[in-house]
C-alpha cells in the first residue's frame, strides 16, 4: 500500500524530488490511497493528509513569494511533516510473518496405490 508513498518520500529526502513535485505526488497518492483502500486505522488518513496540507502550504508560499529557497522555520515544519508521514506509514506496515517451514517429501516415487516408495 505505502510503497510508494514512501518511495515518494524517500526521492525527496534523497534530494531527487523538488518540492513542487513532492507535493504534487502526495496528493496525487493521498487521494488514490483513500478512495481505494480502508485504512486499519480511521485516523491513520487524517494523519497523511495534514502532513501532505503543510508541505502543500510551504511549497505554495515559496511560489506565490517567489523564493528559491525555504526559512529556516519552513525546513523545520518540513522536516517534522515528513517524520509525521514517515511514522504514520510505519505504523500502517503489516508486520511481517516469518516465513513457514515447509516439510519436504522425500523423494522417491508413488505406486499405483498412492504410497511412496523410497
Amino acid at each position: 500500500m505505502g510503497g510508494s508513498l514512501r518511495a515518494t518520500i524517500d526521492s525527496y529526502a534523497a534530494g531527487t524530488l523538488p518540492l513542487h513535485r513532492f507535493a504534487w505526488e502526495l496528493d496525487s497518492r493521498l487521494t488514490t490511497l483513500s478512495e481505494l483502500s480502508e485504512l486499519p486505522r480511521r485516523g491513520s488518513l487524517a494523519t497523511l493528509c495534514v502532513a501532505r496540507k503543510t508541505i502543500t502550504a510551504i511549497d505554495t508560499e515559496l511560489c506565490a513569494t517567489g523564493r528559491g529557497g525555504l526559512t529556516a522555520a519552513e525546513k523545520h515544519t518540513l522536516a517534522a511533516a515528513v517524520t509525521a508521514l514517515r511514522t504514520e506509514l510505519t505504523r500502517l506496515a503489516p508486520s511481517v510473518p516469518s516465513t513457514p517451514t515447509v516439510q519436504r517429501a522425500p523423494i522417491g516415487r508413488v505406486d499405483p496405490a498412492g504410497a511412496l516408495v523410497a
